[in-house]
């Protein structure tokens, strides 16, 4: 929906600190720039970032100063006109407020609790704004969707926080004792010139175990990212600040199974909440269980929408294109279909790369996605992700609970299980347990391997990322290991992969392509209620992965996606890769590492994630 910036500071500074920073974010909001500090009252000004309307309306200064300033940049997705434009300010009481994605449940929420009260818009913002001046920070509990809400208070000098509970749109800040920065991306803090761009190498290092960072941490020193379901205080004159959990996914057992009607109402539910929109939308579909479902939902909800999918000819056994046109068809939607080049430009690639703001194993699908879908005219796109964390889908999901009563080192198919380097997998998994399934599977590398290649950093005695991931899940949840095994590797999926992981490869390179991503199923309620499910495991094998989820899906979807074998799906790395010299073309690469391994530069993902890094951080 947008992207915004704040300066607070105890010196005054020029507006070009807050325009510079809107600037480097503009393609999270290109509709129309808005920039803003408080005398007394707040005063509103435009830039060359804003439209034309906007700049007959308010000033340009270049030289204004000031102690605080806040920004916004505006990707119109309800109500089209300016009247949605943010921030919105109430003069009474000195509070203006911002948000970022979308609140689903406004108009209920308007309807229940705001009768009487005149509004200047459509829009949700404006809505919850009401909301928090009527409820206080009681607010946030009404409140479904995906979301960053700031609200600064100058009467009490405060500036308040609250991030959605999966964490899904993002966060980052910086803060010291004279001042506190924030955006809703890293380049929009280094933009503002007030922070010098320094490289944690530690949470570099981890993010190449984890294959992201983890929150609060980045890998930039200094630069922090709020976690899902936190809410930030700032006091922006002492700069002290408070941070407290408002939500967590609480484990209570229900023995009894929900029915397929009431699973299926529940669905049509969330999925209908999160089709609102005044701008074209098109849904994400594979061949999967999951954005079937969804596209199904949609259709039988009447939203307007078309499917688009993507495919490489090449990749046989990722190949899903018949199987999408089989939900395209059961679903009676238009369906895009787009092919994946299996050989790009360096130029190309590097766009792919700078799309995100942190290293990665691969190239982003959603990037090449939401490209074409801005091609095509399309502004929002709906992804099913959440469906496979909840309901088991993944592979180890099974292969825990078949090894959960055995001591891992007596299990002979447990190194068969795993993939790549199995003799660490191994030796990791009994360390840590099975709760860290969804970590050490994925990681490319040992963490010695890591360490090694970060010894000029001074990695000897740097602590094994998932021990440091699991120490932070045991405290700010207590109850964490009272769970059965399956709910533990569940919520990890669901707590802080969706949000440190998958939703963040969403946002960025969607917003990039001024696409906003949405994500019916990562619903608090829902999520909360079936993970509540005791008995989602019944049925549950390798070849019969969602047991539940299948049950209730049976009658709906076609046979051929019912019976296809999970097949996940990945960009043709290798192939884009195959003749890159790393070194000749990437020679940032030597900087950053000293000795190199062959293994490193052989192997398309660890490549790809040494060039990755090589372009982001230089």
């Amino acid at each position: 929906m947008c992207g915004f910036s704040g300066v607070f500071s105890k010196e005054e500074l020029n507006e070009d600190v807050i325009v510079n920073s809107l600037k480097s974010i503009k393609h999270r909001g290109p509709n129309n720039t808005l920039h803003a500090c408080f005398e007394d009252d707040l005063k509103l000004f435009s830039s060359d970032l804003s439209d034309e309307e906007t700049q007959l309306k308010y000033p340009n200064f270049f030289h204004k100063l000031s102690s605080n300033w806040i920004g916004f940049n505006r990707l119109s997705i309800l109500d089209l006109s300016n009247n949605g434009m943010q921030p919105f300010y109430d003069t009474k009481s000195k509070i203006a407020f911002l948000l970022n994605g979308e609140v689903y449940n406004f108009k209920t929420l308007k309807d229940k609790y705001l009768i009487g009260i005149d509004l200047k818009s459509g829009s949700d913002t404006e809505v919850v704004f009401q909301l928090y001046l009527k409820f206080g920070d009681q607010f946030i509990d009404l409140l479904q969707g995906m979301f960053v809400i700031v609200v600064i208070d100058y009467y009490d000098n405060k500036i308040k926080i609250w991030r959605d509970r999966f964490g899904i749109k993002p966060f980052y800040y910086y803060l010291d004792e004279h001042q506190f920065i924030f955006s809703s991306e890293i380049k929009g803090i280094f933009e503002t010139g007030l922070v010098k761009k320094e490289i944690n190498y530690k949470h570099l290092a981890y993010s190449f175990y984890l294959n992201s960072s983890f929150a609060p941490h980045t890998i930039y020193e200094n630069i922090y990212t709020l976690e899902a379901a936190n809410k930030l205080t700032v006091d922006f004159l002492s700069f002290k600040f408070k941070k407290e959990i408002y939500w967590t996914l609480d484990y209570i057992p229900n023995n009894q199974e929900i029915s397929k009607e009431e699973f299926l109402d529940d669905i049509k539910s969330v999925v209908k909440l999160a089709s609102i929109s005044d701008v074209q939308q098109a849904v994400m579909l594979s061949g999967g269980l999951d954005s079937g479902l969804l596209a199904y939902q949609l259709h039988q909800n009447s939203v307007d929408v078309d499917a688009i999918t993507i495919y490489n000819e090449e990749a046989d056994e990722q190949n899903e294109l018949t199987f999408a046109r089989s939900n395209a068809i059961n679903s009676e939607l238009e369906l895009l279909e787009i092919e994946i080049p299996n050989d790009v430009s360096i130029q190309e690639l590097k766009e792919y790369i700078l799309a995100e703001e942190e290293p990665n194993y691969s190239p982003e699908p959603a990037y090449f996605l939401s490209k074409k879908a801005k091609e095509n005219n399309y502004v929002v796109l709906h992804n099913a992700l959440g469906l496979d964390e909840l309901f088991y889908g993944y592979s180890y999901y099974y292969k825990a609970k078949q090894l959960e009563n055995v001591k891992l080192f007596l299990h002979p198919s447990l190194k068969m299980f795993l993939s790549g380097n199995k003799k660490f997998k191994y030796e990791d998994l009994t360390i840590f347990g099975l709760e860290g399934i969804p970590f050490i599977l994925r990681s490319i590398a040992s963490w010695q391997e890591i360490k090694t290649l970060f010894k000029k950093y001074g990695s000897e005695n740097w602590e094994h990322p998932v021990a440091t991931l699991l120490n932070q899940v045991r405290k700010n949840n207590p109850n964490f290991d009272t769970y059965p095994l399956l709910k533990k590797i569940s919520y990890l999926d669901i707590y802080y992969y969706i949000s440190s992981h998958h939703s963040l490869r969403s946002d960025s390179p969607s917003m990039v392509n001024n696409i906003e991503m949405r994500f019916p199923y990562l619903d608090h309620l829902f999520i909360q209620k079936y993970f509540n499910c005791s008995r989602l495991d019944n049925g549950l094998s390798m070849k019969n992965n969602k047991p539940y989820l299948r049950k209730c899906v049976k009658n709906i979807l076609p046979n051929d996606v019912m019976n296809m074998p999970k097949k996940g799906f990945s960009m043709p790395t290798k192939s884009w890769l195959n003749s890159v010299d790393v070194i000749q073309e990437f020679p940032e690469i030597e900087y950053f590492f000293d000795d190199i391994s062959m293994d490193w530069l052989n192997n398309s993902t660890k490549k790809w994630l040494l060039i990755s890094t090589s372009l982001l951080l230089k």
